[in-house]
């Protein structure tokens, strides 16, 4: 019987030790849990909820800094230590970094830039090509920047667009447009050449009350206003022959037209069309040498004029019957 007390006893101390165990491992779990919290997701957050949140948490709020950022607003947080989700005692710190917001710089002026310098510039910047428009500007030459928007010392920050206002140089002085029917045709031509006109289309049709190849008909009328660069269509004297007439004639074969450069150093641009009946054709297009001699060889079946001009300037005009 006393060892059957014994067992019982004894039995019972370790059932009592084992509750102790359990309960002691249970609270300490539970005061240590009241001691820690999750750190909670800071980022974006402005620095009043940051605070107060912590604070609330007792957890003290260590500012390390602050640094520039494209994407976060001022004053609100764009890092924190330790990462959201953690978990720490009570009383621990936090280290946050706060946004000063998108870097802020002064736009500088590039009027009277070319357009691919303004390109270039806006690029280093981190700034972004926008819209252009273009005007007419008596100091500002063609193709540079007149303004821009925003404009020069306006703060901008990176990726902002920028439109530029672009100069199509000095505004064209119209004048009359000078009369020149009746005129010869290289004659004609060569007064174009002196108002800064372009030649356009030259046709011809038959006239018995005119001199052959004389200019019958123009656009723009005389007297119209024109400007500089603006072409001009002229109708002369000559009968146009009938598309059949070379092969009922036979005809074959060519003629040369020879042209000597004069001598010196620099190459020039040669162009020489050929006008014919109904059509207009660019023979040759290219830079000659100094003293080159250039050979064209014009059909003998139709009749023609050809039109030299050197670095854009008419320099012979030569007819063929």
């Amino acid at each position: 019987m006393f060892k059957g007390l014994l067992k019982f006893f004894s039995l019972f101390i370790l059932f009592v030790a084992a509750a102790g165990i359990t309960s002691f491992v249970t609270l300490t779990y539970i005061i240590g849990n009241e001691k820690s919290v999750v750190v909670p997701d800071l980022v974006g957050r402005d620095v009043i909820y940051v605070l107060e949140t912590l604070s609330t948490m007792e957890l003290n709020t260590k500012v390390k800094g602050s640094e520039f950022s494209p994407r976060i607003p001022r004053n609100r947080v764009i890092f924190q230590d330790p990462e959201p989700g953690t978990r720490i005692k009570r009383g621990r710190d936090v280290r946050i970094v706060f946004s000063k917001g998108p870097q802020l710089v002064a736009m500088p002026s590039f009027k009277h830039l070319a357009l691919a310098e303004a390109r270039i510039q806006l690029t280093a910047m981190g700034l972004e090509f926008g819209a252009t428009s273009t005007l007419y500007h008596p100091e500002v030459e063609k193709g540079a920047v007149i303004a821009h928007v925003p404009a020069p010392g306006a703060l901008v920050t990176r990726g902002d667009k920028v439109d530029l206002l672009l100069s199509n140089g000095k505004e064209p002085k119209a004048m009359m447009m000078a009369d020149l029917t009746a005129s010869p045709l290289d004659v004609a031509l060569e007064r174009i050449e002196t108002m800064d006109l372009k030649v356009g289309t030259i046709t011809s049709t038959p006239s018995d009350t005119a001199e052959r190849n004389s200019v019958l008909d123009q656009f723009p009328k005389p007297g119209f206003k024109v400007t500089r660069g603006q072409t001009v269509d002229i109708t002369i004297n000559r009968s146009p022959r009938p598309d059949d007439e070379s092969i009922r004639t036979g005809a074959t074969g060519s003629r040369l037209f020879t042209w000597r450069m004069d001598e010196g150093f620099l190459k020039k641009r040669v162009k020489i069309q050929l006008v014919g009946d109904r059509h207009t054709d660019t023979i040759l297009d290219r830079e000659a040498l100094p003293g080159e001699e250039l050979w064209v060889l014009v059909p003998t079946f139709e009749r023609a004029t050809l039109f030299l001009y050197e670095n854009g300037h008419l320099k012979e005009t030569r007819f063929f019957d």
